[in-house]
């Protein structure tokens, strides 16, 4: 065994270590049976060494002496040496390490302290394992752990994340989507798993932006129950890797030898009902992990974690799908007054008023995986997978007046209308088209990732980690199909005069009656987006001495994003509807919105599709593809410093970082009849350099300073998008593969107190300046004018006449500035009646305008998902067996597009208030119930558009209630 375990060393290696490992076998960690130092010490050791905090219920950790471990040591062996026949055991957890000392009973007063008594380097106050990890950070990070199996609710994966800091998450389907971290889109926030990029691509209905092929995180797509730690860095070292401006989100597996190499076994049930509808869920998770030691070999872990949740939802509303203006013609049944109204151009309409609703079944389920081989003559090896995959039935019920969507609408009569600030608040017409359509989709999102890291110490100061990576997410819509019913010039109207947010329709026939109904079209969509990462990376860490230590590295890492989409119509089936029809389910009446609403309608049901023999009729259209590659190439150098010793003492880093990126958009286009490759590329290069301090004034009070220059590369979308033609509102959209992306130096300035018993406050500035935001630029273009042709256009163009035109540009850069507040404060000053209670809150003030450009001009607003008042809380209950608390996450309004669409100066969403509660009960070490509820105020999802806010889409998804059980089981 011997002579293997200096062969492999020569083998594995390769890359002119094998004298150096050598070295490494001739140091292995040992004690000389002599050295002493204090527990103090040893934990500054654990600290530094292994970058890892480390939780203590001792209270005089200076006047205790232990041993001291020398030469290249694991962790494990330097706890063993250390801890070895002194009365002290040791325990490694997800939060750090835990050392206590005694029987056993004293043993079990530590594990129940586990998450609560902290001591890390020179600050023997903290006593929350998140606020340990803070506080131990040279950057603005923080972390958050959770149990292994936690399912959904209140303690989930992303109120985790939002548990942490003032960030807000989007809302789609009663879930949270996309993260938005000081003011900054989710474009601008990079997220990674087990430290290696990850897209996670969703889809929403057609008014909130349909497929998600952007750089943001669909956050919806993970199932509950694999991940046990989250941490989110807003300032992040030159080692980091670009791409967040706005910050990064790492969501880690568990790992087996994590836990001082603890078998352990968990599994946990829940049921969910939703109190505004009939939908139901249910969600379970369970795994298991092992170690062996094997002596010289090495130690061994192994973990399996396994997850699935079904959930049904039902989604109530109503949209315009924008407003806009039209031309009105001749109106004889209104007065001089109103006519000259309409001729003005002045008035804006909602160019649908739709009904909404959407039925959602959601199926998830994921596996993770860890293996282990630790301690070896070679080095330490991790081998980590996870797996995952979120599919999605929806069907979408919808009544609208289509008739009013064009912008000639000369044949309408309008019998009587009235306005407020410029927009058509109620109207009577004759003659509309009204338009019924049910659309079914069939959505499935596959996430891949394997990922393998070798950690080899060359010497006892010297350790190099290599790592490869492989990632790979697929979005695929295979169905998403439409079946339109028309009845024809009706008589209809519409009220918003005393709900500005959901309207009052008046259809001047029986909607629920099917021979008042006419089939109209069919539409076939399919549509599939891959992304796919590949990295390796190698990094050199030096430990200088006790106050310099070095990491040197590079990557190569390949991005590819590949986007097909088909589509069919047959507007040729004009005719009775005979059977294939099918009423709405539930009754609308009894959602949102004023009284005197439709209970049902007639909707087409989608055995049409087969029996007029449509169904694989789909059409692929080669113009409409696009695909990107980049590879990019990053080295850096950054030295992290500590000087304990000085009245003040400082530590941080100061660190430079190259990236280099090519990036290909390849695809077809056409003009006139003839079709020809895209193959566009670009190039781009950045030094990015990062500087940190923190002064400790205090043991228990921190300053903070932070520098980086970061980038954002633009979205997906804007690079690669074909030309598209919206026909009824005369509109054309496409990318632009020139795009350059976002570049920002980034500051920040903050002081943090660290009280007794788990008291926190912390109070930053931050500031970026961005040199250049991507904006769109909107002109007024004949199809001619167009950089390419599409001949289907052909088929779908009304006129000759003039178009908008939208696409993104580099716009003018922007200042992002603001504060943060943040509070974490026990009331144990209260008396014993509220000494269990408690209270956290973070808030961001977020400042950032934007000089968007328009077709004479420019305008001034705020930037892009730029909330100005971000307010996370919880106000708490906390005994030795049950927590309580109510939760709320508020953020106040932003916009999502600028200008509007449709001459809207702007489109956004309104201010939103979501509440929560939570109970759970510890009835013992293994097992605990739980109860959550989530939206409690049954907050909607509100869409506007202009100044005025006009309502784009309003729709809520009721309260959810969730019942859980949880075990877990420890081999000691």
């Amino acid at each position: 065994m011997r002579r293997w375990r200096r062969v492999w060393p020569q083998l594995g290696v390769g890359l002119l270590l094998t004298g150096s490992a050598y070295t490494q076998a001739a140091n292995r960690c040992f004690y000389d049976g002599v050295s002493q130092t204090t527990l103090s010490h040893i934990i500054q050791q654990v600290s530094d060494r292994y970058q890892l905090a480390v939780l203590t219920n001792y209270p005089q950790p200076d006047t205790t002496w232990l041993a001291q471990p020398l030469g290249d040591c694991s962790l494990s062996e330097f706890l063993n040496y250390a801890t070895a026949n002194s009365g002290w055991h040791y325990r490694q957890t997800a939060a750090g390490v835990v050392l206590f000392y005694g029987p056993q009973a004293q043993t079990e007063v530590a594990d129940n302290k586990t998450a609560e008594e902290v001591i890390v380097t020179a600050a023997p106050f903290i006593r929350d394992a998140s606020l340990a990890s803070r506080y131990n950070s040279n950057t603005l990070s923080t972390r958050a752990t959770l149990s292994r199996g936690q399912l959904a609710g209140n303690n989930d994966l992303t109120s985790s994340v939002a548990a942490t800091s003032a960030v807000a998450f989007s809302q789609e389907a009663g879930m949270d989507r996309n993260l938005s971290i000081r003011g900054l889109g989710a474009d601008f926030t990079r997220v990674l798993v087990n430290g290696m990029p990850m897209l996670a691509t969703g889809t929403s209905i057609d008014a909130r932006g349909s497929v998600n092929n952007s750089r943001s995180f669909d956050f919806d797509m993970l199932p509950p129950g694999l991940f046990t730690q989250v941490e989110l860095d807003k300032s992040a070292a030159a080692r980091t890797e670009e791409g967040a401006i706005a910050g990064s989100v790492d969501l880690r597996t568990p790992l087996p030898l994590a836990d001082n190499n603890v078998g352990q076994q968990w599994f946990a049930l829940q049921n969910e009902q939703n109190l505004s509808h009939d939908g139901k869920g249910f969600a379970l998770s369970g795994g298991v992990q092992g170690a062996r030691d094997n002596g010289t070999a090495g130690i061994i872990g192994w973990l399996l974690g396994l997850s699935y949740r079904t959930r049904a939802t039902q989604e109530r509303g109503f949209s315009t799908v924008r407003w806009q203006t039209a031309d009105w013609g001749e109106q004889p049944a209104l007065s001089v007054e109103q006519q000259t109204q309409l001729e003005s151009g002045a008035v804006f309409y909602p160019r649908h008023n739709r009904y909404d609703i959407l039925d959602r079944e959601q199926i998830s389920y994921g596996l993770n995986s860890a293996l282990q081989w630790h301690n070896t003559g070679w080095g330490d090896f991790d081998l980590t997978a996870f797996m995952a995959r979120s599919q999605q039935t929806m069907h979408e019920y919808h009544i609208s007046s289509a008739g009013l969507k064009t912008q000639d609408l000369s044949h309408i009569r309008v019998n009587d209308f009235a306005t407020r600030h410029a927009g058509m608040v109620y109207g009577n017409f004759s003659g509309v088209d009204i338009r019924s359509e049910h659309n079914y989709e069939t959505d499935e999102t596959r996430l891949g990732q394997l990922k393998f890291d070798w950690y080899l110490p060359l010497s006892e100061r010297v350790r190099l980690h290599s790592a490869l990576g492989y990632q790979r997410s697929v979005f695929d819509s295979p169905d998403h199909d439409k079946v339109t019913l028309m009845s024809y010039a009706q008589d209809f109207s519409f009220d918003l005069r005393q709900n500005d947010r959901f309207a009052l329709n008046h259809y001047g026939f029986d909607i629920t009656n099917p021979q008042e109904w006419q089939l109209y079209q069919i539409n076939l969509r399919e549509d599939q987006v891959t992304n796919q990462y590949r990295v390796a990376s190698f990094e050199l860490d030096i430990k200088h001495d006790d106050n310099f230590r070095h990491f040197a590295g590079t990557q190569l890492q390949g991005f590819l994003n590949d986007r097909a989409e088909g589509e069919y119509n047959n507007s040729d089936i004009n005719g009775p509807v005979g059977e294939f029809y099918q009423r709405t389910p539930g009754d609308f009446s009894a959602g949102p919105g004023p009284s005197g609403l439709p209970h049902h309608w007639i909707v087409g049901s989608h055995a049409v599709i087969d029996a007029l023999g449509t169904n694989t009729a789909l059409v692929h259209d080669p113009l409409q593809q696009r695909r990107l590659n980049e590879y990019t190439w990053s080295s850096w150098w950054q030295t992290s410093y500590e000087f304990w010793q000085w009245p003040w003492p400082l530590r941080g880093d100061l660190g430079l970082r190259y990236s280099a990126t090519r990036q290909l958009v390849r695809g077809r286009w056409s003009i006139d009849s003839d079709s020809s490759a895209v193959n566009n590329s670009s190039d781009y290069a950045d030094w990015l350099p990062a500087f940190h301090l923190v002064m400790q004034a205090r043991d228990d009070l921190l300053l903070r300073f932070g520098y980086r220059r970061d980038l954002a590369r633009p979205s997906i979308e804007d690079l690669t998008s074909p030309l598209l033609l919206r026909s009824s509102a005369r509109l054309v959209e496409g990318g632009n593969t020139q795009l350059q992306p976002s570049r920002a130096h980034s500051f920040d300035v903050s002081a943090e107190w660290y009280g007794d018993e788990q008291q926190f406050f912390s109070a930053g500035l931050f500031y970026k300046r961005i040199d250049s935001l991507v904006v769109a630029q909107v002109e007024e273009l004949t199809l001619e004018q167009l950089p390419y042709y599409n001949p289907q256009w052909d088929q779908l163009a009304l006129s000759d006449g003039l178009y908008t035109y939208r696409r993104p540009v580099n716009g003018p850069g922007t200042d992002i500035s603001g504060l943060e507040l943040n509070l974490q404060l026990p009331f144990y000053f209260l008396p014993a009646a509220l000494q269990n209670f408690g209270v956290r809150v973070s808030y961001a003030l977020n400042r950032g305008l934007v000089r968007y450009p328009l077709d004479d001009g420019v305008t001034t607003l705020p930037a892009p998902g730029l909330s100005r008042h971000v307010v996370n809380g919880e106000l708490w209950f906390r005994n030795q067996s049950v927590s309580a608390g109510l939760t709320l996450k508020a953020r106040s309004q932003y916009l999502t597009r600028v200008p509007g669409a449709n001459d809207n100066d702007r489109e956004g969403v309104n201010a939103s208030l979501i509440t929560g509660a939570y109970l759970r009960w510890n009835a013992s070490h293994q097992l605990t119930f739980s109860l959550d509820a989530r939206n409690l105020g049954n907050e909607p999802f509100d869409l506007f558009v202009d100044k005025t806010n006009r309502v784009y889409s309003y729709s809520t998804t009721g309260t959810e209630i969730l019942a859980g059980i949880s075990l877990n089981f420890s081999d000691h």
